[in-house]
């Protein structure tokens, strides 16, 4: 199984089985092994990185239950398996973190009203086109990354650091630059 057809798998799983019904507390399906409840901060330049999407891919080609998870607004977040499960397997695992923003841009009410405003306009809508930015770099990324951790009963609490900020793409030039 490829790596992106693991995310896919952990993704279209993470959206599906909340609406499948029964709360917390039920049977782990067969063949899952224990969990144990993992606790993962992610950081970037030295400050907690909020909303990364976070996977973990089992090193161990044998155990098929990836675990992932959103960090909060401190950069902490509580793994689950299979987006259903609160906690992870023993193991090793590969760790890929992604997070993505579009530009915050505010287009202004008026219509312009002379070259300045156009020009300014013209910016704001090219920048808006130019969509998403990655704010964390590829080498990161599940199929990419050199991240590890290894979940064993007395090691649970794990950071790791996705420095620095990056742009997937350069925005487009600025007419009239």
């Amino acid at each position: 199984m490829t790596y992106r057809s693991i995310i896919f798998s952990c993704f279209f799983v993470s959206l599906v089985l909340p609406f499948a019904g029964c709360g917390g507390g039920e049977q782990l399906p067969p063949g899952m092994p224990r969990l144990y409840r993992a606790v993962l901060t992610v950081t970037q330049d030295g400050a907690p990185l909020a909303g990364a999407d976070v996977i973990l891919v089992s090193l161990d080609p044998s155990v098929n239950f990836p675990a992932s998870g959103v960090t909060d607004q401190n950069g902490v977040l509580r793994l689950r398996t299979l987006g259903r499960y609160d906690g992870v397997p023993l193991g090793r695992y590969k760790v890929g973190v992604q997070k993505m923003e579009s530009p915050n841009v505010v287009l202004p009410q008026d219509s312009p009203s002379n070259p300045d405003e156009a020009r300014e306009l013209r910016r704001l809508l090219a920048e808006l086109e130019a969509g998403v930015f990655r704010v964390v770099g590829e080498q990161f990324a599940i199929e990419n990354t050199e991240l590890e951790i290894e979940v064993t009963p007395s090691n649970l609490r794990f950071e790791v650091d996705v420095s620095p900020a990056v742009r997937l793409r350069p925005l487009p030039p600025t007419p009239g630059q």
